[in-house]
């Protein structure tokens, strides 16, 4: 059993939630990426076992940058999100009752813990018991980043995910109520820039006047849907390539252990074509898109293959550095669920397929149908995904 906190959600909702009561509900997303910014309208149902249903999406670029400077990266950011919210409103006429923006990376940081307590006599884990562990831990990690950047400049929390309890060192679904001598819980901790937080609220509430804006982040989107939609699987990595950065994620017996990301993602692909070739970056992203559609000549593929071997190995460097700083003895999984551009998609499966012999499942947005309903409108992964991980946590 899994259990979540958000914001003043009680912590421990997934084991005390009443499933036989629902509110019929619209509620507004957006995916907030490095690359893109995504927006739906989702009508949550009011049946228990209902799907969520997208019943409209909007989509804008973030403009390419020539140089990876972060301000500017953010203030591209925050015009194509002013688009987004205002194209995805226009001709709306659903009553939107809360907001949820979804940040990806660079827009949060995460934070893996694990919270321990061990008696020398047996006692009965009770519900109060684990709120107290989890708040005193959410405050030690809080304290932490307010004696490292300081009171007004210290992250935020967004969120904080409880993915297992074990007791006795064994992983227990309903741990309320049983004895033991020790406890662990693995916990997934989120937090982002107060300002970030601040622009980001100050632009959607332009458009969604007096509506609630929650956050969450795209990893625990993403560890959620994926844990639910393939619910065979216990280890694998999460991978998400966006526009400036790749994030990786490691889940163990169904825990999400760890989580690293390295600066690169597609527009630093582009970025150095842009730069090996002298041209200018929009005919850099079709040179890519010609390439990798197997669309160029013979000729000007083979002039354009070493452009593109060495963003290959400039990436799988990065990747396999990544997965090296993990601790001692972990336990890499063989199989990667991806999240990425459709254009980037197919280039990337295969090079982590030839360089790592990993399997890779793409994920896409026709694999949530029996989670995610769509409604006139295109199958986005993303969208997707972060409508089920919303719902999920709503109704607990």
């Amino acid at each position: 059993m899994f259990l979540i906190c958000w914001y003043n959600v009680n912590i421990m909702g997934f084991l005390f939630s009443s499933k036989n009561k629902k509110v019929k509900k619209v509620i507004a997303i957006f995916d907030i990426g490095s690359g893109s910014i995504g927006g739906a309208i989702v009508e949550l149902p009011d049946t228990v076992g209902g799907l969520p249903t997208i019943i409209k999406s909007a989509h804008a670029n973030i403009v390419s940058s020539s140089t990876n400077d972060f301000d500017i990266i953010f203030k591209n950011m925050i015009r194509a999100l002013d688009t987004t919210a205002s194209n995805l409103n226009n001709g709306n006429t659903s009553i939107v009752s809360e907001v949820f923006c979804i940040l990806a990376s660079p827009w949060y940081l995460s934070e893996t813990r694990v919270v321990k307590i061990q008696k020398e006599t047996s006692f009965i884990f009770s519900k109060n018991q684990a709120d107290i562990l989890l708040k005193k831990e959410i405050k030690t990690l809080s304290d932490i980043y307010k004696e490292k950047y300081g009171y007004s400049d210290a992250p935020e929390l967004i969120e904080s995910l409880v993915m297992g309890i074990s007791l006795d060192g064994k992983k227990i679904d309903e741990p309320i109520g049983k004895k033991c001598k020790s406890v662990d819980m693995d916990i997934l901790a989120t937090l982002s820039s107060k300002f970030f937080l601040n622009k980001i609220t100050d632009v959607v509430s332009k458009t969604f006047h007096h509506i609630p804006v929650k956050f969450s982040s795209f990893v625990t989107a993403s560890y959620l849907a994926v844990r639910d939609r393939y619910v065979n699987e216990d280890s694998y990595l999460l991978i998400d390539v966006g526009g400036e950065v790749t994030d990786i994620s490691v889940v163990n017996n169904g825990v999400l252990k760890y989580s690293m990301s390295f600066p690169q993602g597609k527009k630093t692909f582009m970025r150095y074509i842009s730069k090996y070739k002298a041209i200018e970056l929009r005919d850099a992203e079709e040179l890519f898109n010609l390439f990798n559609t197997e669309n160029l000549s013979s000729l000007l593929k083979l002039n354009a293959a070493p452009i593109f071997k060495s963003i290959e190995n400039t990436w799988v460097n990065s990747f396999n550095q990544s997965l090296h700083s993990l601790p001692r003895g972990t336990k890499i999984p063989s199989l990667v669920f991806l999240t990425a551009d459709n254009d980037i998609k197919k280039w990337l499966s295969e090079v982590i397929k030839k360089d790592n012999n990993l399997d890779i499942v793409s994920l896409e947005g026709s694999h949530f149908l029996d989670m995610c309903s769509v409604k006139n409108t295109t199958c986005d992964p993303f969208l997707m995904i972060e409508a089920i991980s919303v719902m999920r946590k709503m109704e607990n």
